[in-house]
This record gives C-alpha cells, structure tokens and sequence, in this order.
C-alpha cells in the first residue's frame, strides 16, 4: 500500500483527490489550518512522521490581485514552500505539484506547450514559475509539475458556480470576451493527478486542460445554455460580450493562456475531451446533487 501526503485538501482540487483514493492507497490530507507549508520545520516533521511514497502538492497563493500587494507571501507560499518540500522528500518518493497558465502572458495562434518559454506578467504567475523551477533545480528525478488552466468544478468559488449562482438571480451579465484559454474540470484533472502520481512517468513539465480554446464569454454562454437544457436554469438571462478594459484589474491577466495537452495524453495513452462534454459531466453532478 502506497502513503500518500495531500497538501491543500480542502481546495478545490483536493477536496476532490482527496474523495476519489484508487484502491491500496492510504492518504493523509492537510489543510492550511493544521500544516503551515512555509515553516519548514511542520514540513520536515511531517515528511518524517509520513514517509509518503507520493506527494501531491494543492496548497497554494491562489488570490491574483491580492498578491501583486503582498508578493512577499506569495513567493513564501508558491516558490519558496514547494522548494523546501523537494529538499525535504526522500529521492525515490514522487512530488507531483500544481502549477498555472498564468505563467505565460502573450498571445499564440497555438495552445502552450510545456517546452514553451514563460512570460508571466503578474505577481502570481512569477511566483509559482519560481516555484516550478525551485523544484526541478533541485530534484531531477520523481517531480512532476502539472499546468492547468480555468479550473473549474461543481462546488466551492469558481467561474461556474459563480455564473450560476448570477444566472439564477436573473442578473443581465457582463462577461469579458478578449481573454481566451481553456476550461479545465478539476473532476477530470483529479482523475489524471492520480493516473499521473501511479504510472512511471518521467519528471518534468505536463500541461492539462480540457479540449478548445474559448473567451470567458463563450464559457458563460455555455454554461447557460446547458443549464437550461438539463433544467438546473429555468429562465434565461442577457449575457454581454465586454472587453477586458471594462473591468480593470490589479493584477494583469493572460490574453492567451490555452494549454497543449499532448505530452500527457501520450505519457499516459489517453485523450482530452471538448471542454463542452467536460463541462456537460459538472452539470450533471449539480443535478443529481452527486457532489
């Protein structure tokens, strides 16, 4: 039986690894309560009390505007903290840790690929690059760092329960359309975070996202249609296209952030779906109030 260290298990990631163990694994969850990340002495104490096989790192500064006011907390938690925990780890235990799209910034005509050279252009995206490369300077072997981008899932703050909720009060909606990247189903990528954490796959860089490229506005209008179509919706409400002007932010955001899933789907033989059918799935669950 494999020992499994979960850092960020009530997030929205790791609530749902956290739910959906494969068989002949024993898993210990953290939270931020009862695991400081940036204090390396709770970090060593609990790698020694573990001795996990596989550590699959949630735990992150995730507030992008909040960081550009505070960098230095965002640098401890997404750069400095997962550095000290691949020091920490024994060489032959995995370290899969969680990484962003926001580590690039200019627009494509194609998907990123994880050879692709970053950009990032806000606090936060400099801060979990630093944290990717920390990792991989010192661990070459057993570390796995995985991007995704425009995660979504059934509970918790997210993009899709935010419109829903807006949807269901009736509200005429404003949603920025200039800004493209690809959705991405945490229910789906806690499937390949385990696929990935089980099969002798090499370390480096992975990217994973659900198939297409799209503005926030076509996923809005997405999801509206579909809701109303399996009735989570029963009316529906006025979506405008705005640019990104309209609502200026601290920090900066990718103009174009889509991922290329390629080198995973080759690693572990198997094909992304179109965001559409991923997103189909989510409703689904909320439905049926499967979450």
């Amino acid at each position: 039986m494999k020992s499994v260290l979960l850092l960020g298990a009530t997030g929205q990631l790791g609530r749902l690894v956290q739910a959906h163990v494969p068989e002949n694994i024993k898993i210990t969850g953290k939270t931020r309560l009862d695991c400081d990340i940036t204090d390396t002495r709770t970090l060593n104490n609990l790698i020694t009390e573990i001795r996990p096989d596989i550590v699959i790192n949630c735990a992150a500064y995730t507030a992008v505007d909040k960081a550009e006011s505070e960098p230095d907390r965002a640098l401890s938690v997404n750069a400095k903290a997962p550095g000290n925990l691949s020091k920490l780890l024994d060489p032959g235990a995995k370290f899969i840790h969680l990484s962003t799209d926001f580590v690039f910034s200019k627009h494509s005509i194609n998907p990123y690929k994880p050879g692709d050279k970053p950009d990032p252009i806000s606090v936060y995206g400099i801060s979990k690059l630093a944290g990717e490369k920390s990792i991989l300077s010192q661990r070459e072997q057993n570390s796995i760092i995985l991007r995704v981008s425009w995660l979504y899932s059934a509970t918790g703050s997210n993009f899709l329960t935010t419109m829903l909720r807006l949807m269901r009060e009736g509200k005429e909606l404003n949603v920025i359309g200039d800004k493209f990247g690809t959705p991405t189903s945490a229910h789906r990528l806690t499937d390949i975070i385990w696929e990935l954490a089980l099969s002798e796959t090499d370390s480096g860089i992975y990217h994973w996202s659900d198939l297409g490229v799209i503005s926030w506005y076509d996923f809005a209008v997405e999801i509206l249609q579909q809701a109303l179509q399996i009735g989570i919706l029963n009316q529906a409400v006025k979506i405008n296209k705005v640019s990104s002007e309209a609502y200026p932010t601290q920090a900066k955001r990718p103009s174009y952030s889509a991922l290329d899933s390629r080198k995973t789907e080759s690693v572990l033989g198997i094909k992304t779906s179109p965001w559409q059918e991923e997103l189909h799935k989510v409703l689904v669950l909320i439905k049926k109030g499967e979450i």
